[in-house]
């Protein structure tokens, strides 16, 4: 299943038939590669969040049901956890890939498959105006302060997904041609590589609720 596709989604209780909010966000151990978390908000604009595991989903179509409200009713400590969306691409040399617009995940055990990636990392834009790229995780070193780390070969095996508009009037060139990369910029991006950020996920309990502690929050990068 792809991010996007899960997103936006509406969350009812099998038991009650009630709505328990909409899907605002998915987290992903980078460790494991394994999608963790869903975060809910009861509408897609505001509102106090709560979150619940990937493993309490019963089943996924038009929307996403849980046995109960129950699966609620704890809180999970988030260290460790990424949002991936909006992160720089690099290799050890430094070398500019792109940006994680998305990844692509099997719903029921949640290991991420392959990130999808794009010169804006913006899923919001419609790929079919701007090419898109999928790199499998295999090939990730390791995510660092919002940069993703790859092997310097897996720029070798980026596959194209679409071909954008907007790169086909500027008549950008295919990552598979000579000249790949054109489509990404020459952007360096600098950080520390030798800081890993290989960290556990711990399924710790706190409170009962889980609340927003600033008085602003920052919407997904789908809703940007």
């Amino acid at each position: 299943m792809r991010r996007s596709n899960m997103l936006a989604k509406q969350v009812i209780s099998i038991r009650s038939a009630l709505s328990l909010g909409f899907v605002s966000q998915l987290w992903v151990d980078t460790t494991s590669w394994m999608v963790l978390v869903i975060e809910v908000r009861p509408n897609l604009l505001s509102g106090e969040l709560e979150r619940f595991l990937l493993e309490d989903v019963s089943r996924v179509g038009d929307v996403v049901l849980v046995q109960d409200e129950s699966v609620m009713d704890s809180e999970y400590k988030m260290l460790g956890l990424e949002t991936l969306v909006g992160y720089n691409v690099v290799t050890p040399g430094r070398r500019n890939i792109g940006k994680v617009r998305g990844y692509t995940f099997n719903i029921n055990s949640g290991a991420v498959e392959s990130l999808e990636l794009d010169s804006f990392g913006i899923s919001l834009i419609p790929s079919s105006l701007v090419s898109t790229y999928a790199l499998f995780v295999e090939d990730v070193l390791e995510v660092v302060s919002d940069t993703v780390v790859v092997h310097e070969v897996a720029a070798s095996r980026i596959q194209r997904l679409t071909k954008g508009f907007w790169d086909t009037r500027k008549g950008g060139t295919s990552i598979d041609e000579p000249g790949e990369y054109s489509d990404f910029g020459s952007k360096r991006v600098r950080s520390d590589h030798s800081q890993s950020t290989r960290r556990n996920f711990r399924n710790k309990k706190f409170r009962p609720k889980v609340r927003e502690m600033e008085d602003d929050w920052e919407l997904p990068m789908d809703y940007l």
